[in-house]
């Protein structure tokens, strides 16, 4: 007994199967998460490593070389880029897709530890890294009010991101903007020249210690409390003993208590200022929120909304909360967009069956295998754990059309034998069964085209996992439409929606005249039709000519429209990131992101927010990035806007003349959230000389923007100007035969810089570091190194100036590696409406004719083509 006859003969029973499946359809739907992109493994890691004090070419020979000659023999090792930059080593590893990352992460940690010993010893223990497109924030939340930054930071800090990030879906957070408190103990130089002490040693003496002792058959471990529950205690902290002596008759010596009172000044400050941010032109502080791997992105921020609604009611009169940047609000305008044709797509779909079929129990019949049909798709999504992405209803999207064709042909067959007075239910079994073995092979030739890119996936990288739920949608939603016309029409059109003879339709209804003028108009069209073929036939070789020369002339158009790895989608937001020389202090980058938040402002229209963040340290930065900033532009929605107002596009093509009216600044426009993202042309530089990879790369900068102008939007490149740097030359002897070494040299100075974290002040169960260094007035001035003092292994203090001398230099940033060979990386933006292969062999050509290739110097192109 087949399936059709099966359902017709326990038609109840297939329909409540039919309905079970609906409802868990409409379940799974409800239930499935919401992304802009499917869920997608990049296949990257980074070992990342920090070794304080060291700069970049120190960094690269002592750590990134030795790292990358242990690596390089990882499985599945695709290529490897690293950073040698001050005080960090960061290692990129691109895998071959298919890889198991959790595997390699192994065998990077066995890898490390067989070169671990050829380290220096006081460099970090490198990490292991996942890259993870959580990694990013996803929301950006303002804090704005009657107090100084530092005060909103500290709200921010103690009561808002705690509950933050409490909620599902929340990673962590972090505030921008303002300054963590601290306990700074200030030691002017003449008072460590006066109780010849140093940094160090005091810094020592205010921390913790502890130890064991032995007490019969159990050790017991012997810890100091080295927090501090009150400024007195600190100041009062012994930090060293002197000697004194009475003379005359009755001489005696004693030992005096030196306190920290005695020789610092102690009080509760504020850290350097290394970041800032402002909210509509206002200093404020702003919350960076980054979601959990593997959770979903709008449901993480609905979370948050709700969370911050409820926060309102209890913040203080004098503060104010406001979503000034919400990544998700771009992914669900987008789906909605989708969802919309996917609707639309449907309605229309059932209106040319309506006119075609003429009848309104058969386009019911048929109708209802596209909502069926989808939902069985959303149900089988569910269970794979898929999501609502643009791929996947991408998929649906082209399903919906695909749908109907089983069902046709299957109700066609039917009707035909209820025109020759066969019965509902004998009519629908036999209908259906002979159409049985024509709608699968049907099915499955359409399957076929897309189960390459399923089974072969892993041979097609990124595109192939992107493309996945594009696949297995159409896969599911055919399948789908296979069950429905083979189980559902046949009991529809024999039990419930009966199908009549088109003999005992009446005609006279309005119904009935409409079908008769369709029939009227489709026997005039297949009149047209045969007339058609027959002159094409009689015209045999000027038909093929002609279908060839639109074959040829449209592989020749295509070739002229250009390539690109993924469009950019629409967005609410337009973020503009700055980049000034390194060194430059954070009051200047301010200034310079403020004056293009004015020009912004009077030139966009439509903005609702701007938010400026300038600063800030990233998880695998180790010092401040002062030089650098970003201006982000919330437009309104679009149901919001005005006539007249910007969208993103627009508005980039306004403030894009005014990035040359800031000279020495790298200005460029954030990607967004395109995660394939069209990042234009990368021209790769490579040598094993860096001076002249960093020659050949400026002037390859200054040969695109000078001579092609007028093909580009913006070009970077990756390999920045030296970073100014005063170098401590030490005479190695002179500091042997003092008893000196490096370690302490550098412990030494660093100290008396930046200061040294002794210990923790508990300020109500909140912990607060303790700083100890030199005030401003003895740290401000290049001469002020010389006076610094470093104890040897006697004790005795001496100075910088009797075993080293400065020299002012500029340092290599960041040297960047690719597979073991130094390179240099310069990005070119093709400007509007031009191709991105034109554009690409005009630039080679360029660089063809005007560089000289020396040495062992290559140049490589890449790009979205």
């Amino acid at each position: 007994m087949s399936i059709s006859e099966m359902s017709v003969k326990k038609p109840v029973t297939a329909l409540l199967v039919f309905i079970i499946l609906s409802a868990l359809g409409i379940y799974s739907l409800c239930n499935l998460n919401v992304d802009l992109y499917p869920d997608i493994d990049i296949p990257y890691m980074i070992v990342y490593t920090g070794y304080d004090n060291a700069g970049p070419e120190e960094v690269e020979s002592s750590i990134t070389r030795t790292l990358e000659s242990s690596l390089s023999g990882l499985s599945g090792l695709k290529k490897m880029k690293s950073e040698s930059s001050s005080g960090i080593s960061l290692i990129i590893l691109e895998m071959e897709y298919g890889t198991n990352l959790d595997e390699t992460a192994n065998s990077i940690r066995d890898k490390i530890d067989m070169v671990r010993s050829y380290l220096p010893e006081d460099a970090d223990t490198p990490l292991t890294i996942k890259i993870d497109p959580a990694m990013f924030p996803i929301m950006q939340i303002a804090l704005k009010g009657q107090r100084t930054p530092d005060e909103l930071y500290q709200y921010a800090d103690d009561v808002i991101a705690p509950k933050l990030e409490q909620l599902d879906g929340v990673a962590s957070t972090k505030v921008m903007g303002g300054r963590e408190k601290t306990i700074n103990v200030d030691i002017p130089r003449d008072r460590l020249d006066a109780y010849e002490l140093s940094i160090s040693q005091i810094a020592s003496m205010i921390g913790s210690s502890g130890g064991k002792i032995k007490s019969e058959s159990l050790n017991y471990t012997v810890k100091t409390d080295g927090k501090f529950h009150s400024i007195e205690d600190i100041k009062n902290a012994v930090i060293s003993y002197a000697s004194t002596k009475k003379t005359g008759a009755n001489s005696t010596s004693s030992t005096q208590k030196i306190l920290l009172r005695d020789i610092a000044d102690v009080y509760q400050g504020y850290e350097d200022e290394s970041t800032s941010a402002y909210f509509n032109g206002d200093s404020s502080v702003v919350i960076l929120v980054n979601k959990q791997s593997g959770k979903n992105a709008v449901k993480a921020s609905a979370n948050v909304r709700k969370a911050l609604k409820d926060m309102e009611k209890t913040l203080p009169s004098d503060i104010q909360l406001i979503e000034a940047y919400n990544s998700t609000d771009d992914i669900k305008n987008s789906i909605i967009e989708v969802v919309k044709s996917v609707v639309q797509g449907m309605a229309l779909a059932v209106v040319v069956l309506l006119i075609f079929l003429r009848n309104v129990k058969s386009t019911i019949i048929i109708g209802l295998a596209i909502p069926i049909s989808l939902l069985v798709t959303s149900f089988l999504m569910f269970l794979r754990g898929m999501t609502i992405n643009m791929i996947s209803l991408g998929g649906m999207l082209i399903g919906v059309g695909m749908l109907v064709d089983n069902s046709i042909v299957v109700l066609e067959n039917i009707f035909a034998y209820r025109e020759r007075d066969a019965k509902p239910s004998v009519a629908a079994i036999l209908g259906t069964q002979e159409m049985i073995n024509s709608v699968v092979a049907s099915t499955l030739t359409s399957i076929c085209i897309f189960l390459p890119m399923i089974m072969l996936s892993s041979k097609l990288g990124f595109m192939g996992q992107l493309f996945n739920d594009l696949a297995f949608t159409i896969v599911f939603s055919l399948l789908g439409s296979l069950v429905v016309a083979i189980a559902l029409v046949p009991v529809l059109t024999s039990n419930y929606l009966v199908i009549q003879k088109a003999s005992t339709q009446n005609n006279k209804s309005l119904f009935g005249r409409l079908n008769r003028v369709l029939g009227i108009f489709f026997d005039k069209l297949d009149k047209a039709y045969s007339n058609a073929v027959v002159k094409v036939l009689k015209h045999k070789a000027l038909t093929l000519v002609v279908i060839l020369s639109l074959f040829f002339g449209s592989i020749f158009v295509a070739t002229k429209i250009g390539f690109i790895y993924m469009p950019e989608e629409a967005s609410q937001t337009v973020t503009v990131n700055m980049e000034l020389p390194k060194g430059t202090r954070i009051e200047v980058t301010e200034s310079y992101l403020q004056q293009l938040e004015n020009i912004g402002r009077q030139t966009i229209k439509g903005i609702k927010y701007s938010i400026i963040t300038s600063g800030g340290t990233s998880f695998m930065s180790s010092s401040s990035a002062t030089n650098e900033g970003s201006i982000t532009f919330t437009l309104y929605p679009q149901a919001e806007r005005q006539e007249g107002w910007d969208n993103d596009k627009s508005a980039k093509e306004k403030l894009r003349p005014y990035f040359d009216k800031f000279p020495g600044a790298t200005i460029t426009f954030n990607s967004g959230n395109n995660s394939g993202g069209n990042n234009g042309i990368s021209i790769d530089i490579k040598s094993n000389d860096l001076s002249l990879v960093s020659k050949t790369s400026k002037d390859v900068v200054n040969l695109v923007k000078t001579q092609a102008k007028d093909l580009i939007n913006e070009v970077t490149c990756d390999l920045e100007e030296g970073l100014p740097q005063l170098e401590i030359a030490l005479d190695r002897e002179r500091m042997y035969e003092l008893g000196l070494n490096v370690s302490s040299i550098g412990s030494e100075i660093s100290g008396a810089i930046n200061g040294k974290k002794a210990s923790r002040y508990d300020d109500g169960g909140e912990d607060i570091d303790v700083i100890v260094r030199l005030p401003e007035k003895d740290r401000s001035k290049i001469t002020d190194l010389d006076s610094i003092f470093v104890k040897n292994n006697k004790g005795e203090r001496i100075a910088l100036s009797n075993f080293a001398h400065t020299v002012q230099n500029t340092a290599p940033v960041t040297i960047f590696r690719e597979n073991q060979a130094r390179i240099a990386r310069v990005t070119v933006k093709p400007a509007t409406g031009l191709s991105l292969g034109d554009v690409q062999n005009e630039i080679k050509n360029l660089i063809n004719e005007n560089i000289l290739m020396e040495g062992d110097l290559t140049i490589s192109y890449s790009g979205d083509l």
